[in-house]
């Protein structure tokens, strides 16, 4: 169903490019204890995760980041930290080739790469058996997580979801981040995308894989261009036009059918409103929670001097609270 949010931020910060830039710019959280795990995945490649309160006999909730994110990204430091206070377990997923230690094959991770989640879900079981299991996606880790919830129907062994500032559709996307002000997120993302790829590879290896060398890598200049020459060849797609269509999670709504929050702020500068879906494109299942302002996974409510709001950790674990 469809839900007014009451998210409302103090009247200097309703600037949806100041929510969104809010967050990277203030004092970093302390992080809790950490501990590494490595998930060596079916294909032969692995993924990392790392663990707070790993021996807990507690709720567990799986945190999925967003494009190019890390440790350091001010969402999961503050979402562990939260996690931690509660004396819950939780466990940060790194997406392949996003931790300290490049992936081994030539896939890259993307916003379909659902085929991942499912391995981590199911090693948390068989190692953890969690009573309760939730799992929080950012952007990118929002649409992998409604799509693989899509994808497994009531097979989906998680508890409840919460997807925050979703890339429904990701073909508008990629040309809504390329107008205005954006092109600014649009130039820092694609420009770390495009030094991952010029790190992982040779330039004999670049030129056999994608016929380009390392200088045509890193004169692209959309996500488009990105996906098209890239992301496409790589992970087994016909161009961008197919993996839009295929990892899109606006396509998999329909059949989600275990419990899940989405927060989306309507001023999103990553996207465009057009991509907030419709009454009758959610599932009895799936609650939508729309704010007026918030920006791409900002939604400060009342900034500390630490710069510190807890709005978004608050929603989202008072919704998991539901299931307990």
């Amino acid at each position: 169903m469809l839900k007014e949010s009451h998210f409302d931020p103090p009247w200097w910060l309703k600037n949806r490019h100041l929510q969104t830039f809010w967050a990277p710019l203030a004092p970093k959280l302390p992080l809790p204890n950490l501990s590494r795990q490595r998930l060596e995945l079916s294909d032969g490649d692995f993924i990392d995760m790392d663990w707070v309160n790993p021996e807990r006999d507690a709720p567990t909730v799986v945190l999925l980041h967003g494009l190019e994110g890390d440790i350091n990204s001010p969402y999961l430091r503050r979402m562990l930290f939260q996690i931690q206070q509660r004396r819950w377990r939780g466990v940060l997923v790194y997406w392949r080739g996003c931790s300290e230690e490049m992936n081994r094959l030539d896939k890259t991770y993307h916003s379909g790469r659902s085929e991942d989640l499912d391995e981590v879900i199911a090693e948390i079981h068989k190692s953890k058996s969690p009573d309760k299991l939730f799992v929080a996606g950012y952007s990118l880790g929002a649409n992998v997580l409604l799509k693989w919830l899509g994808e497994q129907e009531d097979k989906a062994l998680i508890d409840a979801g919460c997807a925050v500032s979703t890339p429904f559709n990701l073909s508008i996307c990629a040309d809504s981040i390329d107008q205005g002000f954006s092109k600014i997120y649009k130039f820092y993302l694609l420009t770390s995308m495009k030094k991952r790829i010029v790190r992982k590879f040779t330039p004999e290896r670049l030129l056999e894989l994608l016929n380009l060398s390392p200088r045509d890598v890193m004169a692209i200049n959309s996500f488009r261009e990105f996906d098209n020459r890239v992301t496409s060849f790589l992970n087994e797609f016909d161009d961008a036009d197919d993996y839009y269509r295929k990892a899109s999670s606006i396509y998999y709504l329909g059949t989600i059918k275990k419990p899940a929050l989405v927060i989306h702020a309507a001023d999103d500068p990553f996207m465009s409103p057009e991509i907030i879906p419709k009454d009758d494109q959610l599932p009895d299942s799936l609650e939508l929670l729309i704010s007026e302002h918030g920006g791409h996974v900002g939604f400060v409510s009342a900034p500390t001097s630490k710069g510190v709001s807890f709005y978004l950790e608050e929603t989202i674990l008072g919704y998991f609270d539901r299931f307990l």
